[in-house]
C-alpha cells in the first residue's frame, strides 16, 4: 500500500504535520497538506468498486474521519473480471478555508484533486436537495396532469361509445318502425278495402297448422291470398280447416277460410 503526504506544490514530504506555517505576502496562511495512499478494490461491477473502495479508504483514514476531507479518483478505467485502484486523498477539515486543488502523486500516478470548505458543500447540498425537490414536484404535477388528460379521454371515449350505442339502437327501432310502416302500406296497397287483420290471420294460422315434420322457408302474402314456399311433395299443413293447393314444385296456396269450409 502506498502512503504519501504530498505537498500541494507536489512536494513529497516524509511525515505527516500539519503545524508548518508559510508566509504569503506577509500573511500568515496556513497552507492545506494533503495525504495520499492507494486503495485497492475487489473485480465487480463500477460502482460495487466504488463503494468497497470508500470505505476502505474511511477506515484506513490517519485522522478521525469526521476530522478530514475524503476524495477519492479511480487511477484506471473499469474493466470486466479485474480489481481497481483508487487514489484515496485526506485533507482536515480545519485546513480548508476556500476552494483547495493540488496534483498528488498515487503509484506513479499524478492525480488532480480539489477540497471545498463545509459550508460550500453545505451549499451544495442544500442546493442540490432544493433542486432534486423542485423535480419530484414538476414529476409529480406532471404526472397528475397526464394521468387526467388520460382519465378525461377514457371517460369521453366512454361517454362516446354509450352515445354510439343509444345512437345505434334508436335507429335500429327506427328502422324497424319504418319496415313495420312500408309492409302495412305495401298489404293495404294490394288489397284495397281491406286491412292487416286478414294477412295476419292468415299467417297465425300457418304458424299455428304448421306440420311437426315441415320445412317452410317463406310466407308470402299477394292480393289477398297466401302463399307458402315449403319442400316436400306433402301439404306442409296438419290442419284440415283450410284447404291448401299445390301450385308448383314447392309453392302452396292457402284458401280463405270461407273457401276451406
Amino acid at each position: 500500500m502506498d502512503l504519501r503526504l504530498v505537498e500541494p506544490d507536489d512536494l513529497v514530504i516524509g511525515e505527516l504535520s500539519y503545524d508548518e506555517v508559510v508566509r504569503d505576502g506577509g500573511a500568515d496562511v496556513i497552507q492545506p497538506r494533503v495525504f495520499a495512499r492507494a486503495v485497492h478494490a475487489p473485480a465487480g461491477w463500477p460502482w460495487e468498486q466504488a463503494r468497497a473502495a470508500q470505505l476502505a479508504a474511511r477506515h484506513e483514514a490517519p485522522l478521525p474521519i469526521d476530522q478530514v476531507h475524503l476524495r477519492l479518483k479511480r487511477l484506471a478505467p473499469w474493466r470486466p473480471a479485474q480489481a481497481a485502484r483508487f487514489a484515496a486523498c485526506y485533507v482536515r477539515i480545519s485546513e480548508i478555508r476556500e476552494r483547495f486543488e493540488t496534483r498528488v502523486e498515487v503509484e506513479g500516478q499524478s492525480v488532480l484533486v480539489a477540497f471545498e470548505p463545509p459550508e460550500v458543500l453545505a451549499r451544495r447540498a442544500r442546493r442540490s436537495l432544493l433542486v432534486g425537490a423542485g423535480a419530484a414536484v414538476v414529476a409529480a404535477l406532471l404526472f397528475v396532469s397526464v394521468a387526467g388528460a388520460l382519465l378525461a379521454r377514457t371517460q369521453g371515449e366512454e361517454q362516446l361509445a354509450a352515445l354510439e350505442h343509444d345512437a345505434a339502437v334508436k335507429l335500429q327501432r327506427a328502422e324497424a318502425a319504418q319496415s313495420v310502416r312500408r309492409q302495412s302500406a305495401a298489404l293495404v296497397a294490394a288489397s284495397p278495402g281491406e286491412t292487416v287483420a286478414g294477412p295476419l290471420a292468415d299467417l297465425a294460422w300457418a304458424m299455428a297448422a304448421r306440420a311437426p315434420d315441415a320445412r317452410i322457408q317463406a310466407w308470402r302474402w299477394d292480393h289477398g291470398v297466401s302463399r307458402v314456399e315449403a319442400r316436400g311433395e306433402v301439404s306442409p299443413f296438419a290442419d284440415a280447416h283450410r284447404t291448401v293447393t299445390r301450385e308448383g314444385a314447392a309453392v302452396w296456396r292457402i284458401e280463405a277460410e270461407e273457401a276451406g269450409r
